[in-house]
C-alpha cells in the first residue's frame, strides 16, 4: 500500500467503489421479512398480488410510505423480492461513499491511499457484523451499534431495507454542503422525506442549520436558494401527509396518544429511552462538534444539534405527544455516525502530522527508542488492509453461518402449511397481546441476539409470528408490531388488539356469544402454541406441529 494518493480518475473511483463494497459486505443485511420489513413491505407486496394480502385489513389502511411501496410492488411483480437485497446493498455503499465524501472536507485530512483505506477500516469496524456479533457473545450487549445508531432505538441503516434507510440521503446532503454545494444539499435533505415522512422534522432542522451557517457567512442568496430547494422538494410530502393523515382529525389526539404511549414508547418517551448509554452517545456527538467547530459544516451541524436539543427539551417540559411523534431527537441518527466518521478523520489527520499528543507518543515511541523515525503509516500500512479484509471475511461468515438476524425457525412448518392451504376469505387470528414493556429503559439492538421472547418488563417487543403475513401470504386479524397511522385506523388497530389480547390473556373462548363475535370479526382460523391448546366446540383442529396448532372455525 503506497502512501501517495492515486490521481483523481479511474483508479480513485475504483478504490472508492471497492472500499464501499467491502463496507457493505462487512455490514451484512438480514434475510427478507425481518423486523420492521413485515410492516413496510406489506403494502407493496399486496399491490403486487402476493398471496391474499390484497384483502388483508392492514394492507388496506392508508399507506404512510407510498413511494417505497411502489418500489416494492415493482420488484415483487417483475424480478422478485430478492432484488430488494441488492437495493439495500447499494444503499449501504452509498452510505459509505457519503461518509468518505464528508470527511474529505475535514481540513488537512491526508489525501493518501493509506489514509483513505485506514478511514475505511475504522468506519467499517464501527458497523461490522462480526464485531457486533462478538460483542454480544462476549458481553451480551451490541456495543458497536452505539457508534452508528441514534438515541431512542432509531437509526439510518438498520438490518435491512425499509423506508427509514433512505435517511442515508441526509448524510449525502451533509457531505454535499461540506463540499460547497448547499443548494443540492437542501434538495437532498428534503428528498429523504419522500421515502418516509418521519424525516420531516430532522430534515427541516438540518436545512435550518445550513441556512443559519450561510447567513452567518453573509451568503444570503445562497441561503435562501438552499432553503427554497428543500421547500420545493418537500412540499408535496407535506401536502400528502396532511391530506392522508390529518393531525387535526377528531380522533387524532387519542390516536397519537396510543402510538406514543402504547405502540412505540421506546421511540417517543424520553424517560424511557434516555439512559447512560444515550448520554455517552450525546457526549460522542459533542466531542465531534468541538473537533470541527471552525468548519462551516461543523457550525451548521452545531446549529442543527442545538435545534434538535431545544425541541427535545420542549417536548420533555410539555409532554406534548404530537411533538414526541415528530421525533426531534431523530436527528441523532445522522449525528452519531457523522461523529464516528469525523473523530476517525481527525485522528488520521493527527497521525499524518507526525503523531502529536495524545496519540503520537504511543504510536511513534518504538521507532524513537530505536534511534530512528518512521511515519505511523510505515508501521500500520500492512495491518490496516489485513484488518479490513478480516472484517469483510467476518461479514461473509456471519451471513453464511446465520450468526445474526435471528428468526424463530419453528415457524417454518406453520407458514408452509398456511401458504399451501389459505384461501382469499381466510383470516387468521394470532394470539397476540399488549407486551409488558412499560418498565423497560434504554435502547438495545437485538440483531445478533437469540430469538426467544423478551422477558416481561424489558423495553423490547415480542417478535414471534411477525412474519406471518409476508411468509405465508395469508391475511391476519391484527398483530402488535405492524400498525397503521391514520387516526381512525389507529383506533381500529387498538380495538382489534384489545379483542385479541382479551382472548389471549383470559381464554374466554366459551363466553356467551363468542362464536358469533369471532364470525362477525371475519375470523376463520385461530393460531396458538402447543403450550396453550384451545377447547371450544366451534373450533376444529386442522394442523399441529411441534410448536403450533391451527384451529378452524366450524
Amino acid at each position: 500500500m503506497s502512501n501517495s494518493a492515486p490521481p483523481l480518475g479511474r483508479d480513485h473511483t475504483l478504490e472508492a467503489i471497492l472500499l464501499a463494497v467491502a463496507f457493505a459486505i462487512a455490514h451484512t443485511q438480514s434475510p427478507l421479512y425481518f423486523s420492521n420489513q413485515n410492516q413496510y413491505l406489506l403494502h407493496g407486496a399486496a399491490l403486487a398480488g402476493h398471496g391474499h394480502l390484497e384483502h388483508d385489513w392492514l394492507a388496506n389502511t392508508r399507506d404512510p410510505t407510498p413511494l417505497f411501496s411502489a418500489f416494492v410492488a415493482l420488484t415483487y411483480s417483475t424480478v422478485g423480492p430478492e432484488v430488494l437485497q441488492v437495493a439495500y446493498f447499494a444503499l449501504l455503499m452509498g452510505y459509505f461513499l457519503a461518509a468518505r465524501w464528508l470527511v474529505s472536507a475535514v481540513p488537512d485530512f491526508p489525501d493518501s491511499r493509506a489514509a483513505r483505506i485506514t478511514f475505511a477500516a475504522l468506519f467499517t469496524a464501527a458497523h461490522a457484523a462480526i464485531l457486533r456479533w462478538a460483542s454480544v457473545k462476549l458481553t451480551g450487549v451490541d456495543y458497536p451499534w452505539y457508534f452508528q445508531a441514534g438515541v431512542a432505538a432509531q437509526y439510518l441503516l438498520g438490518p435491512g431495507i425499509q423506508p427509514s434507510a433512505f435517511g442515508v440521503l441526509l448524510l449525502v446532503a451533509l457531505a454535499a454542503f461540506a463540499n460547497g454545494r448547499p443548494v443540492l444539499a437542501g434538495a437532498l435533505a428534503a428528498s429523504a422525506c419522500w421515502f418516509h415522512s418521519t424525516y420531516l422534522l430532522p430534515s427541516a432542522i438540518l436545512v435550518f442549520g445550513f441556512w443559519l451557517e450561510l447567513m452567518q457567512q453573509a451568503r444570503t442568496r445562497t441561503a435562501f436558494a438552499s432553503a427554497g430547494s428543500a421547500l420545493a422538494v418537500v412540499s408535496p410530502v407535506i401536502a400528502f401527509t396532511l391530506w392522508r393523515f390529518n393531525p387535526f382529525d377528531d380522533n387524532a389526539t387519542h390516536a397519537i396518544h396510543l402510538l406514543v404511549h402504547t405502540r412505540i414508547p421506546h421511540h417517543c418517551v424520553i424517560t424511557r429511552w434516555f439512559d447512560v448509554v444515550a448520554g455517552l452517545q450525546v457526549a460522542w456527538v459533542v466531542l465531534a462538534l468541538l473537533l470541527i467547530r471552525r468548519e462551516p459544516f461543523g457550525r451548521a451541524l452545531a446549529f442543527t444539534t442545538a435545534c434538535g436539543a431545544a425541541l427535545t427539551g420542549v417536548q420533555l417540559a410539555t409532554g406534548n405527544d404530537s411533538l414526541a411523534l415528530a421525533f426531534p431527537w431523530r436527528i441523532s441518527v445522522l449525528l452519531v455516525p457523522v461523529a464516528t466518521a469525523v473523530i476517525a478523520a481527525v485522528w488520521l489527520r493527527w497521525m499524518s502530522r507526525g503523531c502529536p499528543p495524545p496519540f503520537g507518543e504511543v504510536v511513534a515511541i518504538g521507532p524513537i527508542l530505536r534511534g530512528h523515525r518512521r511515519t505511523p503509516w510505515d508501521r500500520i500500512k500492512w495491518i490496516v488492509p489485513a484488518a479490513l479484509i478480516a472484517l469483510v471475511v467476518g461479514g461473509v461468515i456471519v451471513t453464511a453461518c446465520g450468526l445474526g438476524y435471528p428468526m424463530i425457525e419453528g415457524e417454518r412448518g406453520l407458514y408452509h402449511h398456511v401458504r399451501a392451504n389459505a384461501g382469499p376469505d381466510d383470516v387468521y387470528l394470532l394470539l397476540v397481546q399488549f407486551p409488558n414493556v412499560k418498565s423497560g429503559r434504554g435502547a438495545v439492538s437485538n440483531t445478533f441476539t437469540p430469538p426467544p421472547r423478551p422477558k416481561p418488563g424489558t423495553n423490547q417487543i415480542p417478535v414471534d409470528l411477525q412474519r406471518f403475513r409476508l411468509a405465508s401470504g395469508a391475511r391476519i386479524y391484527v398483530d402488535f408490531k405492524s400498525v397503521p397511522y391514520a387516526p381512525v385506523e389507529v383506533e381500529e388497530w387498538n380495538r382489534r388488539m384489545e379483542f385479541a389480547s382479551d382472548l389471549t390473556t383470559n381464554s374466554t373462548w366459551n363466553a356467551p356469544g363468542r362464536h358469533k363475535q369471532l364470525k362477525d370479526e371475519g375470523i376463520t382460523h385461530v393460531v396458538t402454541t402447543q403450550e396453550k391448546p384451545l377447547a371450544a366446540d366451534y373450533l376444529a383442529e386442522v394442523y399441529r406441529d411441534e410448536a403450533y396448532i391451527i384451529y378452524k372455525m366450524k
